[in-house]
């Protein structure tokens, strides 16, 4: 088994630390594009909601005339 040099030591040392870094800033930019994906879906929730009720709302009247409860 082959020792390692002081220089060679930290040459891999450094190699890993910029595996790490890279790790990081790929998780970092993953968080943000799930944050901005999270975003545009309750966006798009809202809108699917609003219109749910609108068409429910419409389907409560009939021939122009509103039901009357009894």
């Amino acid at each position: 088994m082959k020792t390692m040099t002081a220089k060679e030591h930290l040459s891999l040392h450094d190699r890993q630390i910029a595996a790490i870094r890279a790790l990081l800033q790929e998780g970092m930019r993953l968080m943000i594009e799930t944050r901005k994906d999270l975003r545009a879906t309750a966006a798009l929730q809202k809108r699917t909601e609003e219109s749910l009720q609108r068409m429910i709302d419409s389907r409560r009247t009939t021939n122009g005339h509103t039901k009357t409860k009894t």
